[in-house]
């Protein structure tokens, strides 16, 4: 992932990790709220948006250098699977499993965004660069 933004400091990105985690809270509770029609038709949408918020998340930790961006990775690739492979289940109709994982979800989603080390980001060399310091 690209940013147009290299200076962005780091509390900075932990507020876009919160923004961005709140629309897709917003968006899994509107669905979890709709009929069942809706909910089915609905679930491919919510998939690519966890997708969307993984790969921008993922991105902001790449551009800090934060630590915790591996665990992360195989983190988000557990449950992309999982919404994958509950998406082929209610389109089969199994839309109680759908609803299922949709509140496994919105817990998942409710633990706190990852966040970088302080001793991470005073480190990172755009950190370093922003405050004056050398960037060696």
């Amino acid at each position: 992932m690209k940013f147009e933004r290299f200076d962005m400091a780091p509390h900075a990105a932990c507020a876009a990790l919160r923004r961005r985690r709140d629309r897709l809270l917003a968006q899994l509770a509107r669905l979890r709220r709709s009929p069942d029609p809706a909910f089915a038709q609905g679930f491919p949408a919510l998939v690519a948006a966890v997708e969307a918020a993984f790969r921008h998340e993922e991105g902001l930790l790449d551009l800090l250098g934060d630590a915790c961006l591996h665990p992360r990775l195989a983190e988000h690739a557990i449950i992309l699977c999982a919404l994958h492979r509950t998406a082929a289940r209610i389109e089969a109709g199994d839309l109680t499993l759908g609803r299922q994982v949709m509140a496994a979800l919105d817990a998942i989603l409710r633990l706190p965004p990852p966040t970088a080390a302080p001793a991470m980001l005073t480190a990172h060399p755009l950190v370093r660069h922003a405050r004056g310091h050398s960037a060696s």
